[in-house]
């Protein structure tokens, strides 16, 4: 058995607990690509030579993809918000005016208010209430079963027949296709950027080194880290 080291568990428990060095760059998105594009720029103009992980060059182009990557980001996301909106301001009248295809059934099927033909309208049962499925691509789906009921049942003149319903039927399909889409297009777009997060920090982490390792003096490490746009007082 190996002899058991006096306050060695301590030590580990310590060194577990013990937080992670903080690497001194910024933590928000904008400030680390406004750092890195800086960085860049001023790496290319310096004496300062290339890592061997990384060229200057290669540095650059991850800096401007990077940057580039938070506007294509929040492009795609402003894009999904008005869509999202008209679809809910499209929940809502559909909501309110549901009932009035529920009264026309009630009226024509006393026994059951109508209740046995609501799955050929599309409409379903949810918790304690008959509506259209709540489920964007279900309910576009619903909407089109709506339309085609109406016809089939001749409530297709009433006031909220087809005329009514067919319109919010077609806009809704095309909206529920488009906001599927942007949704699934802002992930891709968080993603690339998240993928180009980690080397960009990387890169800025080993500069950093390089330059104190090549201005040992501390007052030109300062004022070269400066220049490369290191100002921990600004982020």
């Amino acid at each position: 058995m190996s002899p058991t080291i006096p306050g060695a568990s301590a030590a580990t428990a310590a060194s577990a607990t013990k937080p992670r060095k903080k690497d001194g760059l910024p933590k928000s998105q904008l400030a680390l690509a406004t750092l890195g594009v800086a960085a860049a720029k001023a790496w290319q103009a310096s004496e300062l030579p290339a890592l061997l992980f990384v060229s200057k060059a290669a540095f650059s182009d991850q800096a401007t993809a990077y940057a580039a990557s938070l506007g294509t980001a929040d492009a795609v996301g402003d894009g999904a918000s008005p869509k999202s909106s008209r679809l809910k301001a499209l929940d809502k009248l559909i909501a309110k005016n549901l009932n009035f295809v529920k009264g026309y059934l009630a009226e024509d099927h006393d026994e059951d208010g109508g209740e046995a033909y609501y799955a050929e309208f599309g409409i379903v049962r949810e918790g304690k209430n008959f509506r259209l499925p709540t489920a964007r691509t279900a309910r576009a789906l619903a909407l089109g079963k709506l339309v085609a009921a109406l016809t089939a049942h001749k409530y297709d003149k009433k006031k909220f027949g087809t005329a009514f319903w067919q319109p919010i039927a077609t806009e809704y399909a095309q909206l529920a296709k488009d906001s599927g889409e942007l949704r699934g297009a802002a992930s891709d777009a968080v993603g690339q950027k998240n993928a180009l997060e980690a080397p960009l920090r990387e890169g800025l982490s080993s500069l950093v080194l390089s330059i104190k390792a090549n201005y040992p003096d501390e007052d030109a490490q300062r004022g070269v880290l400066r220049a490369f746009g290191f100002q921990k007082e600004v982020y």
